[in-house]
């Protein structure tokens, strides 16, 4: 299995490959379309990465926030379909961090007996991701590949020593 550094550099390399493709893919062969998703690909890669569910280099590089991972890494059975599946992975991963936020968020807002800008928050989120709608799938789009590049590489690692130590009991 791939080391974290071994991952930040899959990554890296294939968020700078991911750029041109994404211009090429994309119908209005936008730059905030690209932008949009390769920094949503490096985001999800290097931040929210896959081995969040152990003490792993992209754990502890939360830093002081890290606590906000230990409910997830002490719940999610570290490679199982939760953590490293293509889609469910990132997007579970992302859930919980909004979710973690708005609580949060929840908390100061009710404590500080403002709850009226609470409202006009969350509606102001609601209005712009349904204006933005584009740049959400492709937030989204490269959230999920971010995922991919940490997963498809321990999925390969794991399959190849698995077909190796199959080969070699002959």
């Amino acid at each position: 299995m791939p080391g974290a550094h071994t991952h930040d550099r899959i990554t890296l390399v294939s968020g700078i490959l991911l750029a041109p493709v994404c211009w090429v893919l994309s119908p209005d062969h936008s730059l905030a379309t690209v932008l949009t998703v390769t920094s949503a690909h490096l985001i999800s890669g290097l931040v929210f990465s896959c081995d969040l569910d152990i003490d792993s280099l992209e754990y502890r590089r939360w830093g002081i926030l890290r606590f906000i991972w230990w409910p997830y890494k002490e719940t999610i059975p570290h490679r199982s379909w939760l953590s490293h599946g293509l889609v469910i992975g990132p997007l579970l991963r992302l859930a919980y961090f909004g979710l973690i936020v708005y609580g949060i968020l929840w908390l100061i807002f009710n404590a500080t007996g403002s709850t009226e800008l609470w409202q006009q928050l969350q509606r102001s989120f609601v209005t712009t991701i349904q204006q933005h709608s584009g740049q959400t799938y492709a937030f989204l789009i490269g959230f999920v590949l971010g995922g991919a590049a940490h997963s498809i590489p321990d999925w390969l690692t794991t399959g190849t020593k698995r077909a190796w130590n199959q080969w070699t009991k002959f």
